[in-house]
């Protein structure tokens, strides 16, 4: 296995902001909001002040006998399934990697959900054959915590935007 590049210490960097700063502990059912409404024509809804956005973070772990082939799997220049996350309103995905004290690599992954229906849009994703596929290619390269099957997500306790 190659050793890690310096963009891991970047993506920690970039990780720990993002979970410092760019999360809120709001409900994300949360009704709340101004009135104002923004459309953006790659979205299929609006949502009022960005309020009413749901925040996902999750984490799991990598075999890091799988490294290199996840970070060949998501480099920029495989689309992979980038263009059935926007369509099933889920914007603003990212993950991170970073190799813990307890000697485990840990991806951390968030998203925001822009759409109305977060059930029904995950579950048409979950039956896209091409997000099939995807899952079985990426699937074996992660370890769930302990307790989980996937991705454990993590409780949102601040956010601001």
């Amino acid at each position: 296995m190659k050793p890690l590049k310096n963009k891991f210490s970047l993506t920690v960097i970039i990780l720990l902001t993002s979970l410092f700063f760019g999360c809120n502990g709001r409900n994300a059912d949360s009704t709340e909001n101004s009135g104002t409404a923004i459309k953006n024509p790659d979205m299929n809804i609006e949502v009022p002040d960005h309020k009413n956005v749901r925040r996902v973070g999750m984490v799991i772990k990598i075999n890091p006998e799988r490294i290199q082939e996840y970070l060949a799997a998501h480099s920029d220049t495989n689309p992979g399934v980038r263009d059935l996350l926007t369509r099933y309103n889920m914007r603003n995905f990212s993950i991170f990697m970073t190799k813990l004290e307890d000697g485990n690599y840990y991806e951390f992954g968030y998203y925001e959900y822009w759409g109305n229906d977060f059930e029904g849009d995950m579950a048409k994703l979950s039956a896209e054959p091409r997000n099939i596929e995807w899952l079985k290619l990426c699937d074996p390269m992660q370890i769930p915590l302990e307790g989980n099957t996937s991705w454990k997500n993590m409780e949102t306790i601040f956010f601001n935007y």
